[in-house]
């Protein structure tokens, strides 16, 4: 289990690189854009396809793994004070379950949605080309099954009798 759960840590880390790549990448290519268009009345075409297809898309999907085993998800924690610590561990491990559940199902339709764009060539017309977009349509299903695939070993891990407290 524990070699599981680094090797989930690894590719979790890797996923959040992409993602903070992306906002870096993002920053950049706007304040090109907009350099270039206050300095030289030059503006780049694909500015706001690429920020909206690509960059914001691999921000927010691609680090959800690495949120989940930092336990830094969003939560509400209206009872967990009143809880035993194994009390408490069984409560996290229903909600890990619930979020792998969850994630799986949203991973099963975007991936079926990446499908489609995938077969159809999915693009974006521009003033002079075409930009094929379906490529970004495969970064929620990834991003989702890692995190559901995540939340199942925290789930065995936290049902186990002396589990350790965190691990990213």
């Amino acid at each position: 289990m524990t070699a599981l759960l680094r090797l989930a840590a690894v590719v979790a880390r890797i996923l959040a690189f992409i993602g903070a790549a992306g906002v870096v990448a993002m920053m950049i290519h706007i304040s090109l854009d907009v350099a270039l268009r206050n300095l030289f009345r030059v503006s780049i075409p694909v500015t706001t396809e690429m920020v909206a297809r690509y960059y914001m898309v691999a921000t927010a999907f691609l680090p959800l793994s690495w949120l989940e085993l930092r336990r830094e998800m969003v939560s509400v924690e209206l009872f967990d004070f009143a809880l035993t610590r194994p009390l408490r561990r069984i409560s996290d491990a229903m909600v890990c379950l619930l979020s792998a559940i969850v994630y799986s199902s949203l991973a099963w339709t975007t991936w079926h949605t990446a499908l489609s764009n995938f077969r159809s060539g999915t693009y974006v017309e521009l003033a002079a080309m075409k930009m094929p977009v379906w490529h970004s349509y495969f970064l929620p299903p990834l991003g989702f099954a890692i995190a559901a695939l995540t939340c199942l070993l925290l789930t065995f891990r936290d049902l186990q009798p002396t589990a350790p407290e965190e691990t990213a």
